[in-house]
């Protein structure tokens, strides 16, 4: 190996110990918040919207530490087993792929609830704007990528120290039509159209809605998260395309490196979408704040420790108290 590539691996591992590691790490923190956060407060656990998040949390809550992490393992240390082990690179690649398009799935429709909710037609707006329905939705979504990736499971393998997807039907069909639709086109198509059709709404619906303020935060919460979703979804989905088109192809170490070097970086940036989302709710949302505000302050209040027995001559004993609420 040259000097070069040398060179341009070692700063591709130093971009998983310095950003991927603290990524990863935030991340777990953030999807793990946003699950107690919106679980803990009633009003959001009515909100169809805020549903639709929290099924995404949890998605993410399980693609960052079982499949993200894979690839720090072998980016980094070197310790991952799915380059060179078929059963470990078939349960990777289909996983990683459920997992991502379904938590990408769930902003998704929670443009589509925005806008069903603001939608003039009550009908429409009670079908799809239906708690029992979002559950549905959220089930189902899960069952249909998980089905559509079943193939993967057959098509992986591991060759030259490489997970990749054997030449054939189910290749061409995801090099040049599922993976542009899930990575580019649809979140994209979606996103702007779910959102117009929303700000459409809110400017011509008469509709006064009870919950007007958290409606609006929950907006506050969702747009940047969409936009952010389908920005940095269209290098990845392009590097990703790349990167199967073209692994045929004979390559130097120089330019395996370069190639290398650009996949983590495009991975890094996609997995803002899965990182920021939290951060996001907590910067946007005052409700957001205030509820974990309040966690916070009754966990630490529950186990605070005070001075029993004080006296001049005699030794100061420590009790935590653990029964007494404080949040009256």
């Amino acid at each position: 190996m040259s000097t070069a590539a040398a060179t341009i691996n070692t700063v591709t591992r130093w971009l998983t110990y310095l950003l991927a590691i603290p990524m990863i790490t935030l991340g777990i923190i953030g999807a793990i918040l946003t699950i107690i956060v919106f679980t803990r407060q009633q009003s959001f656990r009515r909100n169809t919207t805020i549903t639709y998040l929290l099924a995404g949390a949890i998605m993410t809550a399980i693609h960052l530490p079982f499949i993200y992490l894979q690839n720090i393992l072998v980016d980094g240390f070197h310790l991952g087993v799915f380059n060179t082990n078929d059963i470990a690179c078939r349960e990777r690649n289909y996983l990683f792929y459920v997992t991502t398009v379904a938590a990408v799935s769930y902003p998704c429709w929670a443009a589509f609830d925005q806008y069903a909710g603001t939608c003039r037609e009550a009908a429409f707006r009670h079908r799809w704007s239906s708690m029992r329905v979002v559950r549905l939705a959220i089930v189902s979504t899960v069952i249909f990528w998980a089905i559509v990736y079943f193939p993967m499971i057959f098509v992986s393998s591991s060759v030259n120290g490489v997970c990749i997807l054997i030449d054939g039907p189910f290749a061409i069909f995801y090099n040049y039509v599922l993976a542009p639709i899930v990575f580019i086109v649809g979140p994209i198509t979606l996103i702007t159209v779910f959102t117009w059709g929303t700000l459409r709404n809110l400017h011509t619906t008469t509709l006064v809605k009870h919950n007007h303020r958290l409606a609006k935060q929950v907006r506050r919460m969702l747009i940047p998260q969409l936009f952010i979703l389908a920005l940095f979804g269209i290098p990845f989905g392009i590097d990703n395309m790349y990167q199967n088109i073209t692994r045929k192809v004979q390559k130097d170490a120089i330019r395996l490196a370069i190639e290398h070097l650009f996949d983590q970086i495009t991975r890094l940036f996609y997995h803002i979408i899965f990182v920021s989302t939290f951060y996001i709710y907590l910067y946007m949302s005052s409700v957001v704040r205030k509820v974990l505000r309040r966690l916070i302050t009754k966990h630490f209040k529950n186990n605070v420790i005070i001075p029993t027995n004080i006296s001049s001559d005699r030794p100061i004993t420590l009790q935590t108290l653990k029964s007494i609420n404080f949040s009256q």
